[in-house]
């Protein structure tokens, strides 16, 4: 009897050992990402391969959209006052000549009297002046009376040529200036046509010479305005392509090409460089827009994969290459890959050679990665 149990419970333990066995075995898992054929087709799914691609080699720059120099205005008055009046808002469009701000000054009456008095007295001496020099040449009067005459003339006349040319920086008109046109009041004046930027002064103010009262910024030509660090310098050239974003707004991707090369190296080791913007007249940009900026130095062949068939998880990038294909669907295994640039929706794939067999996900590797 005592045989027949210890009989029985050897195959109870054995089996049970046998059991243990094949549910390890059946536990092992598949690490590999499987997509039925009905998802497959459901999502409208391709198989690619590695393909050789002209790759540009590139530099990563920043900038901003900007006008010429001579674009852009500050303006300031000649003289100091006080602003009278300022008929004016930001984003207004102004034509060269328009009357922009009008400035009341005492000392503009004192200028315009002292002018008037000026011209009378060069009137008065400029009759001295000849009458002692007929005097002088019959030799009537002594050439001392005649110098001075013309000394005196001479002098008069060259401050009326100065109290002019004064009048003439605060827009006073001197041609039709007399006793009856004396103003307290002046113009200052658009010196180019374009759209007020900024205003810095309110009406009643008090300004100086040296006072900003408003910006003029003609949007005509904009450029790009880009600094490239000292060690990428020597690869630039005139006429390099250029594809910009404005990161505030958008990534549309635009166009531009390099047109002049600083000469010198900045205080913070970068080199300016100025572009043109293709299609520049069919964008609405606006002057200050910063920028970020890839420069097109050369190009070559590389292996590279569509964008969306790499994607990156825990800081590392993999692709989905095809393992098994069943009748029930596909098998993908991950494959680590490293990237190089990027370029028209393409990657670079640096670490992996050219081999017609493998394939890989074209699409939706994202999200068969995250789940």
């Amino acid at each position: 009897m005592k045989y027949l149990l210890y009989s029985f419970l050897f195959i109870i333990i054995g089996c049970k050992s046998n059991e243990t066995k094949t549910t390890k075995k059946d536990s092992v898992t598949d690490n590999r990402i499987f997509i039925s054929k009905e998802q497959w087709k459901k999502n409208t799914m391709k198989l690619i391969s590695l393909e050789k691609k002209d790759f540009p080699s590139t530099i990563k720059v920043v900038g901003k959209i900007d006008v010429p120099p001579a674009n852009k205005v500050v303006v300031t008055a000649k003289m100091g006052g006080f602003i009278k009046n300022i008929p004016l808002l930001v984003g207004d469009n102004v034509t060269k000549g328009q009357r922009l701000v009008t400035i009341e000054n005492q000392e503009f009456i004192a200028m315009q009297q002292q002018y008037i008095e000026t011209k009378q007295q060069v009137a008065f001496l400029k009759s001295e002046f000849e009458r002692q020099k007929a005097l002088f040449d019959e030799k009537i009067t002594s050439e001392k009376n005649y110098l001075k005459a013309k000394i005196d003339f001479d002098v008069a006349q060259t401050t009326l040529v100065s109290l002019q040319k004064q009048l003439q920086i605060i827009n006073i008109p001197t041609n039709t200036l007399n006793s009856s046109s004396i103003t307290s009041i002046i113009g200052v004046y658009a010196p180019i046509s374009g759209n007020i930027t900024k205003i810095k002064a309110v009406t009643g103010s008090h300004i100086s010479p040296s006072d900003e009262i408003l910006e003029i910024i003609n949007n005509s030509h904009l450029h790009l305005e880009l600094s490239v660090f000292e060690k990428d310098a020597l690869k630039l050239k005139i006429g390099q392509e250029i594809t910009f974003t404005i990161p505030e707004l958008s990534s549309k991707k635009y166009k531009a090409q390099i047109h002049l090369i600083g000469k010198s190296i900045n205080e913070n080791r970068t080199v300016d460089v100025h572009a043109h913007i293709e299609n520049e007249e069919q964008q609405q940009f606006l002057a200050g827009m910063f920028i970020g900026a890839t420069i097109q130095t050369n190009t070559k062949k590389a292996n590279c994969l569509p964008e969306t068939a790499v994607s990156e998880v825990d800081g590392e990038n993999f692709a989905l290459q095809l393992n098994e294909k069943t009748n029930e669907g596909y098998f993908f295994k991950k494959e680590k890959v490293t990237l190089g640039n990027t370029f028209e929706h393409f990657v670079e794939i640096k670490d992996s050679v050219p081999n017609k067999e493998k394939q890989f996900l074209e699409k939706g590797v994202f999200n068969l990665l995250a789940e």
